[in-house]
């Protein structure tokens, strides 16, 4: 039977099909009989009923006897390669299904059956002659098209995995199976298909809930549930990964895989709830406090957060990424100076940690010690020359500095080398603005690109419609300003920008609304800068998570 086995990693999907090697007696038929009964077929006979019972030792001994009687017996060689397959001798069974095979060239099952033991002795080259040659003779064998199908998909081509699926669907109309169905979810992944991946998945889920045999262990549910989460299939994810932890509660990946499919969607309290009822469970791993300690920032209780971290570092004191998200945390916390103090102790155990410098340049920023800060971003440059967050917060320290060219030129590189960072189009169009020559066509197309990536950035939008108010674009200013109040309801220049831009479209009631929503948030503007460069601090850090 198939068993398909996915394994993912931090960004890119990688994944990997593992085939138990079908049982041979499974893929074999009993050869046309002679009219008359030889003593080699009474021998054969009564092995094979041997096997059946599971008296493995007299299966032997009457096979080998009747192979005896008739060395040119497939059948025979057939089913002693069986044994050996079942005693873990791989090569004993290779050499009888090679002679089954050599014996009996035509028998499309027993081609599929050597290329099967071949498969599993990792002669994939040879096995592929064997499933193509199986399935030249008949090709309607689910089996043979599966074993294709998984040296197809290994090769690790766009020709590879087509040729896999398309392997695949031929096997499942011959044989509709939950385990084909992950197959095909799988390569859909790979394929950035998303819409084939769900209806794949959908597929899978009903075979396997239908299915009375043995469903997957947790852990290759739980990778499945991972690659849906990356491919942004939450709904997916989340049905795969609680069925996960319904077969081992104490699965840790699978615990945060499903906490971060809770975050995705912004359901804080069911990411937290989700965690700690692992903790409650007794399951504990850095993995799992380190996304709590996200949980309770983002839920506004970083009294709970820094302990948290803490104790993620306690289970992995070698970890540079939890170092790194602890001083982001504490520096997101308005304690820069602790973060510090953490920073320089871990660049005594990673000196060479680019993101750690990176922390220790944004620490110092928030301490408005923009020169410090400055020489931990050419650092962090100096030991990755294609490092863009560097380039980015170097960008930063210029800008404060009042030089927006300068910021501007430096969050171009950072773009020339990660374009798909949607803060720094933000942080660009944001310099370009500060410019007396603005160039409002140039900073129109980064503040788009910025949104495009990440619709619910509420700063991006709110620049674009201050841009289309500059502009005289009034209409699509509002719709802009509205969608700015709709993400953050608390941002106060957004009621002040929107009540301005009513006003001069003569919408007067909804101005006053505005203006007066504005004054009543103006006094809490301080904390909402505070908030506006926490967010970009985060933004950056996240893309080296």
């Amino acid at each position: 039977m198939i068993v398909a086995c996915l394994s993912r990693r931090r960004n890119a999907l990688c994944a990997i099909f593992v085939f138990a090697a079908a049982t041979c007696r499974a893929q074999t038929s009993p050869a046309p009989r002679e009219q008359q009964v030889k003593p080699s077929d009474e021998l054969l006979a009564e092995g094979v009923a041997a096997l059946e019972r599971g008296d493995a030792p007299t299966a032997r001994d009457l096979l080998e006897r009747a192979l005896a009687a008739d060395p040119h017996s497939a059948e025979a060689h057939t089913y002693l390669g069986v044994l050996a397959d079942r005693a873990g001798d791989l090569n004993d069974a290779e050499r009888h299904f090679a002679l089954a095979a050599r014996l009996a060239p035509q028998s499309a099952r027993t081609r599929n059956n050597y290329g099967a033991i071949l498969l599993r002795l990792n002669r994939t080259g040879e096995a592929a002659a064997e499933f193509e040659a199986s399935l030249r003779l008949d090709p309607d064998q689910a089996k043979a098209l599966v074993n294709l199908a998984q040296i197809r998909f290994d090769s690790h081509t766009p020709e590879g995995l087509r040729a896999a699926e398309d392997l695949f669907r031929r096997a499942d109309a011959l044989a509709p199976d939950a385990e084909i169905a992950r197959a095909l979810t799988v390569i859909a992944l790979r394929c950035n298909d998303r819409e084939r991946a769900a209806d794949c998945y959908r597929a899978y889920a009903k075979r396997l809930a239908s299915a009375g045999g043995k469903a997957p262990d947790a852990a290759v549910r739980s990778e499945l549930g991972g690659a849906l989460l990356e491919a942004g299939l939450l709904d997916e994810a989340e049905l795969e990964l609680k069925a996960t932890l319904g077969v081992d509660a104490s699965n840790a990946d699978a615990v945060v895989r499903l906490a971060r499919v809770y975050l995705a969607r912004k359901d804080i309290p069911a990411a937290g709830r989700t965690l700690e009822a692992a903790l409650a469970r007794k399951v504990e791993a850095p993995a799992i406090y380190a996304l709590l300690a996200v949980a309770y920032e983002k839920s506004g209780h970083i009294e709970n957060a820094i302990p948290a971290m803490r104790l993620a570092i306690q289970l992995d004191p070698q970890s540079e990424k939890y170092r790194f998200q602890y001083a982001i945390l504490l520096t997101d916390a308005n304690a820069p100076a602790a973060a510090l103090i953490r920073l320089n102790e871990a660049l005594q155990s990673f000196p060479k940690s680019v993101r750690l410098w990176l922390a220790l340049g944004l620490a110092n920023l928030k301490m408005s010690n923009n020169s410090e800060a400055a020489q931990a971003f050419n650092h962090a440059i100096e030991l990755d020359p294609e490092f863009a967050q560097g380039y980015a917060c170097l960008g930063m320290t210029r800008v404060a500095a009042g030089q927006y060219e300068a910021g501007a030129r430096l969050y171009e590189q950072a773009l020339q080398r990660n374009p798909k960072i949607a803060v720094v189009h933000y942080l660009l169009a944001d310099a370009l603005l500060r410019k007396a020559d603005a160039d409002s066509a140039r900073i129109d197309t980064h503040l788009k690109q910025a949104i495009q990536m990440d619709a619910t950035y509420a700063p991006a939008r709110l620049a674009l419609g201050k841009l289309y108010a500059r502009a005289e674009h009034l209409p699509e200013a509002v719709v802009e300003f509205e969608r700015v109040v709709g993400l953050d309801p608390n941002l106060a220049e957004a009621y002040y920008q929107l009540g301005r831009a009513y006003s001069r479209l003569k919408r007067t009631a909804e101005a006053q609304a505005a203006l007066t929503t504005f004054k009543r948030l103006s006094d809490a503007q301080k904390e909402q800068e505070q908030k506006e460069q926490r967010e970009i601090i985060r933004r950056l850090a996240d893309v080296l998570f």
